[in-house]
């Protein structure tokens, strides 16, 4: 294949024993051109786009997954956890940086040949070679947490055959932000290997917890500043923990009662010192792909506070949790020209209401054999109807449909 390494930064790369020019047309086999693809930007400039053959799914249910995998960011779980579940009936070929142990599982996707005329799907932000139509069949999958995504995304996601998303709003978000291409809703699962119901120990100290890569948009900023009002400093017998995947908390506050952990833990570490320690989950969050964190505290027996908006809406209510009101605002954060990250317009999120959060969480402390009830309610709910073995169907009826 004829490609440019599109990088204005650096005149040359080196890649695999070879040093490449950048803004000169290079000759590739289509493995290194998938390889290159993972670390640098490329524009083919020919042998791209490819027709589909179906054989590839009506003979052999094959298909390829771009997509990083780690055991630690919901991103990267869903990753792995689409690829384990597809492995029993599906041949799955993998490419993309992995975090952490190559398991059995990964072991019987890496390395398999990647043909150009199969069908490929994306679960990454939208990148510029996504115009470039790699394979037969080029699908997305690429959830978003606002009420619209970023006009520079639309061109490359319109340049697939269809996009998946994790969630109900996502569907209409997506297609209000410009999308043309099919959309499908697949939703994600909890596996009950590794989250179940759990004994807790009372130790006279009822415990809120949350838990991810804590933000501005998880709304930890209004969680702090709620539970200091809703709990003044006498009280002792309650406490907030704040278990975050970012290596930084810009929500410090003084209170001894909220203990703040940002270490890396193995799971099962995960499980003895965040999911036991807990009674409550909260998680005020400003909008979600899906969010992942309050589904898995419900798994192991602890009902969820959220916001009645985006993912959450589609796994918790107020049978087996509490949804809180929000207001529509200005997603600032994400489209401050100077300071957002992605720094264009991504249109609104919600505002949960913080009164409504500090009346709940009161309500909580003050009902703890509710909530004991609550969460194991929660716990079968999640049992029921949101483990991965039944949700990966809606995954590959999803594939069934543009296969």
């Amino acid at each position: 294949m004829k490609v440019i390494i599109d990088n204005s930064k650096v005149t040359s790369i080196y890649f695999e024993g070879k040093l490449y020019d950048t803004d000169v047309p290079i000759e590739l086999s289509f493995e290194q051109v998938m390889r290159l693809k993972q670390k640098i930007s490329l524009k083919v400039i020919d042998g791209g786009a490819i027709a589909y053959n179906h054989n590839h799914w009506e003979e052999h249910k094959r298909f390829g997954f771009i997509g990083n995998v780690d055991f630690e960011s919901g991103w990267g779980s869903v990753s792995y956890n689409l690829l384990k579940y597809s492995i029993p009936t599906h041949d799955v070929r993998w490419s993309g940086d992995i975090k952490g142990d190559i398991n059995s599982v990964m072991k019987k996707v890496i390395g398999k040949e990647f043909f150009q005329d199969m069908a490929v799907i994306y679960h990454e932000q939208p990148k510029n070679h996504w115009k470039d139509r790699m394979f037969g069949k080029n699908i997305a999958i690429c959830p978003f947490e606002t009420t619209r995504v970023p006009a520079s995304w639309v061109p490359k996601i319109n340049c697939m055959d269809a996009l998946f998303v994790y969630c109900k709003q996502n569907v209409g978000m997506m297609r209000n932000s410009g999308v043309t291409i099919p959309i499908e809703l697949f939703q994600l699962g909890i596996d009950e290997s590794l989250f179940y119901p759990l004994e807790r120990q009372d130790e006279g100290i009822f415990t809120f917890g949350t838990l991810g890569a804590l933000s501005n948009r998880k709304g930890t900023d209004m969680l702090v500043d709620a539970f200091t009002k809703a709990f003044p400093s006498h009280i002792t017998d309650v406490k907030l923990l704040c278990k975050s995947s970012y290596n930084h908390f810009p929500f410090w506050n003084k209170d001894p009662r909220i203990q703040i952990d940002m270490s890396p833990v193995e799971h099962s570490e995960l499980i003895e010192k965040f999911f036991k320690k807990i009674n409550c989950f909260v998680y005020p969050t400003r909008g979600e792909g899906f969010g992942l964190p309050p589904l898995e505290a419900m798994a192991t027996g602890v009902p969820a506070i959220t916001t009645n908006w985006s993912g959450p809406v589609d796994y918790n209510n107020n049978e087996v949790g509490w949804m809180l009101d929000f207001t529509m605002t200005r997603a600032d954060s994400f489209s401050n020209p100077k300071t957002g990250i992605y720094k264009e317009d991504c249109g609104e999120w919600a505002e949960p209401n913080e009164d409504q959060l500090i009346q709940y969480m009161r309500y909580c402390y003050e009902h703890q054999d509710e909530v004991k009830t609550k969460g194991a309610g929660a716990a079968e709910y999640v049992k029921n109807n949101w483990l991965w073995k039944d949700k990966i169907s809606m995954f590959h009826e999803a594939l069934n449909k543009h296969l």
